[in-house]
């Protein structure tokens, strides 16, 4: 028997959507060391290539529209609502393109996190297909453009093709999805990483009791307002992304520690961010506090905040507070709070049962990467 093919579809609005598919992906690999994975997704191949732990064919396509960011918390509606139009006025040939791409890679099942049309294309074909994801497509575009009756047709379109999927995961926190019939809920989905803040301080030269906090907005570039950047007794700032020139000592790069990213994560006291799934998940299940910036219009926000402050340590500053870098009291509260001992992401092991279930040959996961 051939060794089953697992493809990964995957949108490209940041780097959240690959956070949640790749750990269940790398379960998966524990339980069929054969696995074949295809990836489809507008992400880079590299930073793909840094959450799975197997090989894979890679194949750069955009498989659905990306909203538009002014930020990485501020949607550009006007431009995203032309172009998700510009996607659904071409959906036939754009689905027929999604048959033709699935009768030339065969795959036994399709994992979306949360491309809608390659669902649809999966149902013609009568191939398996999992959604997999903390929100769903439909819901984000009718929170900002629900302008007219172009617009309830996308989102018709959007809800079908999402209907269209064997089972719809919902990874907790996620949002509500009532009109959606076959979603299943599982628990959250993140990386453990292995605390590491010995290493990161003695790369640093720096005293093992210095707080840390990381910076990471996410895959979607923001600028860092540095010049107003605060300066807290004891603390160092570990910035993800790139910061250009900085004559202080207390601003470093993620970069410079030579570990995976979700070891330093796992390392540091606060992680200062946006609401968002991935992050939160990873913070929660890491036991690290959250410095977080305000995201009023973003639909998840509210799921997300609540969940977090019932399993881990928030405090939220507001958009004028980041930039203008007044919320040091924030992040001495969490600093002063002890950090408990993370939480379990039961949801990898869900998803994986469920995709594994759906393999050809498959049988129950005992005795495998997929028990406990």
């Amino acid at each position: 028997m051939p060794s089953p093919h697992l493809l990964l579809a995957l949108s490209g609005h940041g780097y959240g959507h690959l956070a949640q598919c790749a750990p269940v992906v790398n379960a998966l690999w524990d339980s069929i060391p054969d696995l074949r994975l295809s990836v489809c997704s507008a992400l880079p191949r590299d930073v793909v290539a840094t959450r799975l732990d197997g090989p894979f064919a890679y194949h750069c396509v955009e498989l659905d529209p990306v909203l538009q960011m002014f930020n990485a918390w501020e949607v550009d509606v006007p431009a995203s609502q032309q172009v998700y139009r510009a996607f659904h006025d071409n959906w036939e040939a754009g689905l027929q393109q999604d048959v033709d791409r699935l009768r030339q890679f065969s795959p036994d099942v399709v994992l979306a996190d949360i491309p809608y049309r390659i669902l649809s294309a999966a149902a013609q074909l009568d191939i398996a297909a999992v959604a997999m994801c903390s929100l769903n497509w439909a819901d984000i575009y009718a929170a900002y453009c629900t302008g007219d009756r172009t617009d309830r047709q996308i989102i018709a379109q959007m809800m079908s093709s999402y209907r269209a999927a064997h089972t719809f995961l919902t990874p907790q926190p996620a949002m509500p999805m009532p009109q959606l019939e076959n979603t299943r809920v599982i628990g959250p989905v993140a990386r453990r990483g292995a605390r590491q803040k010995a290493s990161v301080c003695e790369q640093f030269g720096i005293a093992e009791t210095m707080n840390i906090v990381l910076v990471a907005l996410g895959g979607i570039a923001t600028e860092m307002p540095l010049e107003s950047w605060p300066q807290v007794d004891d603390t160092v700032w570990l910035f993800a992304s790139a910061m250009g020139r900085v004559e202080r000592n207390d601003l470093l790069q993620v970069s410079a520690t030579g570990l995976p990213f979700i070891d330093v994560l796992a390392s540091v006291d606060v992680i200062l961010t946006k609401p968002g799934y991935g992050t939160y998940a990873e913070a929660v299940c890491n036991a690290v506090a959250v410095l977080g910036i305000e995201r009023p219009d973003w639909p998840e926000t509210a799921v997300l905040n609540q969940w977090i402050r019932q399993h881990g340590h928030l405090e939220l500053m507001t958009r004028a507070q980041f930039y203008s870098g007044t919320f040091v009291p924030q992040l001495k509260s969490l600093l002063a709070r002890n950090s408990g001992a993370g939480m379990h992401p039961a949801g990898v092991n869900e998803a994986a049962e469920l995709i594994q279930s759906l393999l050809p040959g498959a049988s129950p996961a005992r005795g495998t990467g997929l028990s406990g």
